[in-house]
């Protein structure tokens, strides 16, 4: 590993989970002044991926079956108080996003989550976008799509063209179907696909890698694709970052095959661990 790399990654560890059910306001690359909506527990990560580069670390709870977990939830009741006070304390927001400490969409009841927020944005601040970052392993799930359906924006990651790859990047869950994630991306109109490229022992930027990932993105044909590579310390501390002028290359090439706008997300500043305020 380059030394470069070794000081800023090592010296670091994950950031820490969300502590409430809303955070932010948060200076966000892609999405202004966003307040952060978190529909997952706050004692640990449940997710049905464990990314190893996530931000967030390794997934403490990995699975797409949550029956045994819904205590654990935030209720919508106090998710309706807890966004309606973060709403009324701030006088600017430009989108309000379903993120957090895991997959949002494993809510049980995630499709009220998205009506009570949409009033709520509707009420305080009509003209900010309502959206969600989501890694689409519930997109076959019939209330989930169209709660998806019903967002302003859908940012969804697509990582890897390849099966192989997607297991040993995504590492999902057992009942996690690619295919089927694959086929509800093109189902769904109006997507945006965010895919985190990395390189070291795991990769997804070699030229087979490449080729393949810009297949998927000709068959989706989504709206518009946001790339990037890490900025903050990853799961998997082996991994390496790819360089700005790489990620551009990537853009221009995909671009070119597919007539899909490519945007190179790139950190303003080096990751610095900030304080937070919460809000339930």
């Amino acid at each position: 590993m380059r030394e470069d790399v070794r000081k800023r990654y090592f010296n670091m560890k994950p950031i820490t989970l969300q502590s409430g059910i809303i955070y932010g306001p948060v200076s966000s690359r892609r999405l202004g002044r966003s307040l952060g909506l978190n529909a997952s527990p706050t004692s640990y990560k449940l997710c049905s991926f464990n990314c190893v580069y996530c931000e967030y670390g390794c997934t403490s709870v990995h699975s797409i079956e949550i029956r045994d977990k819904l205590s654990d939830f935030p209720a919508p009741d106090d998710f309706e108080r807890a966004l309606e006070t973060a709403l009324c304390d701030n006088d600017s927001i430009d989108n309000i996003t379903f993120s957090g400490n895991g997959e949002p969409t494993l809510h049980p009841r995630f499709d009220e989550l998205v009506d009570i927020a949409r009033r709520l944005r509707d009420r305080y601040f009509p003209h900010a976008r309502l959206g969600i970052l989501s890694n689409a392993s519930t997109i076959d799930v019939e209330k989930v799509f169209r709660a998806l359906a019903n967002l302003n924006y859908r940012i969804l990651k697509l990582d890897t063209g390849k099966l192989e790859t997607f297991r040993k990047l995504n590492r999902p869950c057992g009942r996690v179907d690619y295919k089927v994630i694959l086929d509800g991306l093109c189902s769904l109109e109006n997507v945006t696909l965010q895919t985190m490229f990395i390189d070291g022992r795991i990769q997804n930027v070699g030229d087979d890698e490449i080729r393949a990932w810009i297949e998927r993105i000709g068959e989706i044909k989504p709206t518009k694709v946001q790339i990037y590579s890490l900025h903050r310390p990853p799961a998997e501390p082996s991994l390496l970052e790819v360089p700005q002028d790489r990620l551009r290359k990537i853009a221009t090439r995909a671009e070119e095959t597919t007539g899909v706008p490519i945007e190179v997300i790139v950190a303003a500043s080096p990751y610095v661990r900030k304080p937070r305020r919460y809000w339930g």
